[in-house]
């Protein structure tokens, strides 16, 4: 039976493609894993589930509503693409080539709006590998089936015309097969080649899901988990590290680079850093500093918050911008933030900020002079609330993207690494001029205008606080 009849297709020796049929449109809070074992009870053991991530995006809630409007559509698509994005690759129109929260690079942040209605627009899961996991392990729980999971997404390639699905996600198996130190037939050493099995694997199930087929869900059967053991990762060892990257940089962030290297470098001439005649303290250290406290921020594969994607998106910047720690960074640059708990931890510090408009953490700008990330954590906190004696635990908990206008002055993104702090007894916070209000609040009674990601980083914080064991951060 062919393909599209949604019977098997010969990938290779012994593989099948089984199209998974009948799935209805899905909803928020619609129940994924039970739809596909209702429209897939001969799912066995073994085999690879590929499920495209706008079925997953939905049934996350992970939508975007308009109304319809295809005026007001692209003025929230092109907000939408703003928020997704924490760097620019390149630009021509109105085409967007970026660099996702996840760290992919792809157009227009993965926005999408086909395969919807009503004005919708979806936006890429949260964390795709923990969504992988989530159904893997539903359907080992429900079914008892020992199955991997892919998560999908189209992409254009480099030099290549048409698009193909890559794996966003991984639960199960391995996402890339590193054959380097084997041998082929001939007795030829390998010595770079890495195979992208995830992506070959969503690739092949695209033949039988397709863009207009209403096949969200497809199974490869036949290929044995044995030989691509799981190694954890997810999907992580498919993104190339900004640092590995020859091509890591925009056209756009390479010509701001070099006019910025060639001002330097006539300042240089006329007896300073910067050619405005004012001498400019190297900042080579503080950005060494903010790389290694990244590395050693402690990761929990299992929080959901896809912190470690978010990860890859500070070290784009960082690897792009070697004034990443300065406000002048346009593209945006690195800030420090402090969540100052009261000695018990059960109440938190909230400004409420002039120019957010919202009750937040304490934090700010890095200064040339700041000895590194975590100096520049402290003093923030300590100026803005007035506390003395405040005690900073030196690895971070958070890390956040957000757009702002900051006292930049122009539309920019915060790259803002997050710690917890304590107070000592007693303390009483003393108001700045930096903020129009400053007060306590019990850690599970905040007010209703916070910051949507500040009740999780709490959370985490307080678990922080109270000694719960780290998981190791990885260095780069």
């Amino acid at each position: 039976m062919s393909a599209a009849h949604g019977g098997p297709v010969s990938a290779g020796p012994g593989v099948e493609l089984l199209a998974v049929r009948g799935m209805p449109e899905l909803r928020p809070g619609d129940d994924l894993a039970a739809e596909i074992m209702r429209c897939a009870p001969w799912l066995a053991d073994g085999d690879i589930l590929v499920v495209t991530s706008k079925v997953v995006s939905k049934v996350e809630g992970r939508l975007i509503s308009t109304s319809g409007d295809p005026a007001e559509r692209e003025v929230a698509r092109q907000q939408a693409i703003a928020d997704e994005t924490v760097r620019v690759i390149a630009r021509r129109g109105p085409l967007r080539i970026v660099e996702t929260r996840h760290g992919l690079v792809m157009a227009a942040a993965g926005v999408d709006a086909s395969n919807l209605a009503g004005g919708e627009l979806a936006l890429l899961p949260l964390d795709p590998d923990a969504s992988a996991r989530r159904l893997r392990d539903t359907l080992a729980e429900r079914a008892g089936l020992r199955v991997a999971v892919i998560i999908s997404d189209s992409m254009g390639r480099p030099w290549r015309h048409g698009i193909t699905d890559v794996a966003i996600g991984v639960a199960g198996l391995s996402a890339v097969r590193d054959q380097r130190g084997e041998r082929d037939r001939h007795g030829n050493l390998l010595e770079v080649t890495e195979v992208a099995v995830a992506d070959e694997l969503a690739a092949a199930a695209d033949l039988v899901k397709g863009k207009l087929s209403d096949i969200p869900v497809a199974v490869v059967r036949g290929l044995a988990h044995s030989d691509y053991p799981d190694d954890g990762r997810g999907s992580a060892s498919l993104i190339r590290r900004a640092s590995d990257d020859l091509f890591g940089m925009g056209t756009a962030e390479a010509l701001a680079l070099g006019r910025a290297q060639a001002g330097a470098g006539a300042g240089a001439e006329a007896g300073d850093a910067t050619g405005d005649g004012q001498p400019r303290p190297d900042v080579s250290a503080l950005h060494a500093d903010v790389l290694a406290t990244l590395a050693a921020m402690p990761l929990d594969p299992a929080d959901g918050t896809g912190q470690a994607a978010i990860r890859e998106g500070f070290y784009g910047l960082l690897a792009a911008r070697p004034d990443a720690t300065r406000l002048a960074c346009v593209p945006g640059h690195i800030t420090a933030s402090t969540l100052l708990l009261d000695s018990d931890a059960s109440r938190v510090l909230l400004t409420l900020h002039p120019r957010v408009g919202a009750w937040v953490q304490l934090g700010g700008h890095i200064e040339d002079t700041d000895e590194s990330l975590l100096a520049a954590a402290a003093r923030e906190a300590a100026e803005e609330s007035g506390i003395a004696g405040l005690v900073l635990d030196p690895l971070p908990v958070n890390l956040d993207v957000h757009s702002i206008t900051c006292a930049l002055g122009l539309p920019t993104r915060h790259y803002d690494v997050q710690f917890v702090g304590r107070a000592p007894a007693g303390a009483e916070p003393v108001i700045s001029s930096e903020s129009d209000d400053l007060r306590w609040f019990g850690v599970g009674d905040l007010p209703s205008d916070v910051s949507p990601e500040l009740p999780g980083f709490i959370d985490r914080a307080v678990r922080r606080v109270a000694g719960e064991p780290r998981t190791g951060g990885g260095s780069r």
